[in-house]
């Protein structure tokens, strides 16, 4: 597959109706080994991580059906992290957290499924998927919380086709469920111990509390709506996507027989894509665009009322060029990101804004049955604004080991190097091939410094991985 055609595919369109907009048939899996290292990182990030993954995708028909799917599994041993004893703790303000950094042991499923078809001479298009995901990590130093997650997502899409025009609409509905359970095999370390070995609950950005619980419950409700626009034409392709969605997540902490609902976080997205191709005689040139907004605040049964504000802005453009002539595809990349985060308890408020360009070049050679690849590129963060607000009497723990490191990751000048090398060996009904691939991330200027923080990142990190590819 060209690597124009594998751009398509991947990003073209995102919503179910994708099955019916690409005309391939396709099928690769790979393995893949992934180490992590080096300290610039915040403290809720891992020291060092490994992970291993297995991944398969499919696209086909079969009698008059579009079909596609997708199956992950991953394996991940992360060394380091401190006050997190959740999942994804940075996306939302409540979790179980303490001081002591601890390691992880993580196995995560993922299985995506998408199908479609037409009717009246291919002119009412019908589609459909579901997301179902499955996760158990655990930790294994005290404390040692033990979770499990699940997430089912179904979503459909009815449209209908015109000459070149495609317009469909789109809703998607699911909930996921995360439950969580902290033990202490040495009893002397138990909550209201030493204090590395507290259990903290947060309760937003600085605001948290002690209260002895053990277990929480968390239970996400989301609902999207949308639209999906494609043009094929002669020389121009077009697909444009538009998807608003809210969701809701309840935080519930458990001992023995009591229950307790300290919030309830809400966000609201909007996200649009768009994906152009441009086909000409000497050249293919395309284009991405994925802009994406959220507003989420909390409903906080402590302090009765909205305690906790987020909002953020995403917006990310890359921009290929294939010339014909040549096995050539340069890339350039632009990612703005935008994010302000607000706790009205606590008095904690910070805010950055920075802008990332990149460049990338991708070439190939063949000595037939073998293609080598060669990739190489970089990219440079450049911060525009950052604002923080926390007065000096309101500091605490959580402002020295979780918002002084992220606001100072986040301020920094920021070099990305990157390379790889791929070989591609061809045989009578499969292909194999063999990628590494190498990141680094570079601090060029410190970032902003508030306090005296208990852990201060880095300025490096590298990223190595190890693919074995089968394309059958």
């Amino acid at each position: 597959m060209s690597t124009p055609t594998w751009l398509s595919l991947r990003h073209g369109a995102e919503l179910p109706v994708r099955s019916l907009l690409a005309d391939t048939t396709y099928s690769a899996s790979a393995l893949q080994a992934t180490n992590a290292q080096g300290p610039l990182r915040t403290y809720q990030d891992p020291k060092s991580s490994r992970t291993g993954s297995l991944t398969s995708y499919g696209l086909t028909s079969y009698r008059g059906l579009r079909l596609e799917g997708r199956f992950e599994y991953r394996k991940e041993r992360q060394n380091g992290i401190g006050w997190k004893l959740g999942r994804n703790v940075s996306r939302r303000p409540y979790y179980f957290a303490n001081i002591k950094p601890g390691d992880w042991d993580n196995d995560r499923y993922e299985v995506n499924l998408n199908g479609g078809t037409t009717f009246f001479g291919d002119h009412l298009l019908v589609a459909g998927g579901a997301d179902y995901q499955v996760e158990r990590l655990a930790r294994y130093n005290d404390p040692r919380p033990s979770l499990n997650y699940y997430k089912l997502f179904v979503e459909g899409q009815v449209g209908g086709r015109v000459g070149s025009h495609t317009l469909a609409l789109y809703y998607g509905t699911g909930d996921a469920e995360e439950n969580g359970n902290v033990s202490n095999y040495n009893r002397a370390h138990d909550s209201f111990g030493e204090r590395e070995y507290n259990i903290i609950t947060t309760t937003g950005l600085g605001s948290y509390n002690f209260v002895r619980f053990s277990s929480y419950e968390r239970p996400t409700t989301r609902t999207e709506v949308g639209v999906t626009y494609a043009f094929d034409g002669e020389r121009i392709q077009f697909t444009g996507e538009l998807v608003g969605g809210r969701s809701e997540s309840e935080f519930i902490r458990t001992v023995s027989d009591t229950r307790e609902t300290p919030g309830t976080y809400q966000e609201e997205t909007v996200q649009g894509t768009a994906f152009l191709t441009v086909s000409q005689p000497e050249y293919r040139l395309q284009m991405r665009s994925k802009t994406r907004y959220k507003d989420g605040h909390d409903r906080n049964e402590v302090f009765a009322g909205a305690n906790y504000f987020r909002t953020g802005w995403r917006q990310n453009l890359d921009l290929f060029l294939h010339p014909r002539a040549k096995p050539l595809t340069l890339q350039a990349t632009l990612d703005y990101n935008s994010q302000s985060v607000t706790d009205r308890n606590a008095s904690h408020h910070y805010e950055y804004t920075w802008l990332a360009p990149g460049l990338s070049v991708q070439y190939s050679w063949e000595t037939d049955p073998r293609r080598y690849t060669v990739i190489s590129g970089g990219g440079y963060r450049i911060p525009l604004s950052q604002t923080v607000r926390v007065p000096q009497k309101n500091r605490n723990l959580y402002t020295k080991h979780v918002l002084a490191p992220d606001y100072y990751v986040h301020t920094a000048r920021v070099m990305r190097l990157r390379g790889g090398f791929q070989v591609l060996q061809r045989f009578e009904d499969l292909s194999v091939g063999l990628l590494f691939e190498y990141r680094r991330r570079m601090v060029t200027e410190t970032g902003a410094v508030l306090g005296t923080p208990e852990f201060l990142p880095g300025n490096m990190r590298n990223t190595f991985s190890f693919t074995i590819q089968f394309f059958h």
